[in-house]
């Protein structure tokens, strides 16, 4: 038994002292047993391919690209202290949720009040908007925080993922988030806040008004106030 075992691992050694530390250089393709996305059908950088006049694969992008945080394309895209007007959205209100760059003295953000009338417009008024809102809601946000948006964690769920012992899922119906700035709905739900992860990439920024304005339904659905009242009948004035 000792001896089948020397033989083993002798073998071994000489196979992996052969094919392993050769201590050659060579040009040719390295062996690959698994070759998971090694090779590909793709272009790389600094490469050539015919199909372009110039033969060149890394192309200029194509007129009106908005760098996503920069001064230009060209430059590296990094992270800049403020909105650079050339390149991101002029309307802080509807694009970002807030009156303006900074915060308060309390260091939250200068979030909007309520929901833009940009957004009103876009949709074609408040039924088209709460219309909306309700089913990019019940795709999006409905598995953790309800179709009631009462959200809760455990025997208390109203969301499959709360059920699952996910915690700190907001309920909307909260003294909290009843008195929270439409801006703040829009900035977690574009950011993320806590658990909760960014939307930001999934929902465009008109759906992410359009939820909003159906949270607010939903709360007045559970806490009538007169002011909230008067406030949804008022276009959200």
């Amino acid at each position: 038994m000792l001896r089948m075992i020397l033989v083993i691992f002798g073998t071994a050694a000489v196979v992996v002292g052969m094919l392993g530390f050769r201590g050659q250089l060579t040009q040719n393709r390295p062996w690959h047993v698994f070759w998971d996305m090694k090779y590909q059908p793709k272009y790389t950088p600094q490469a050539q391919d015919k199909f372009f006049g110039d033969h060149r694969t890394m192309r200029t992008p194509v007129n009106g690209t908005v760098a996503y945080s920069a001064n230009s394309y060209f430059d590296d895209s990094g992270s800049v202290a403020t909105p650079n007007p050339d390149t991101l959205r002029a309307e802080d209100d509807y694009y970002r949720g807030v009156t303006g760059p900074g915060a308060d003295a309390a260091g939250r953000l200068n979030y909007v009040a309520n929901v833009p009338a940009k957004a009103i417009e876009i949709a074609g008024g408040w039924d088209n908007l709460l219309k909306r809102g309700q089913e990019r809601f019940n795709i999006n946000c409905s598995v953790c925080h309800g179709v009631s948006g009462n959200g809760g964690a455990g025997e208390a769920a109203h969301g499959i993922l709360g059920r699952y012992g996910m915690i700190g899922i907001a309920n909307y119906h909260d003294d909290r988030l009843r008195k929270e700035a439409d801006g703040h709905l829009f900035h977690v739900i574009t950011n993320g806040w806590n658990s909760m992860s960014s939307y930001g990439h999934q929902v465009r920024v008109q759906d992410r008004w359009a939820i909003v304005a159906y949270i607010r339904a939903l709360q007045l659905s559970q806490y009538a106030e007169p002011s909230l009242s008067q406030k949804l009948a008022t276009g959200g004035q």
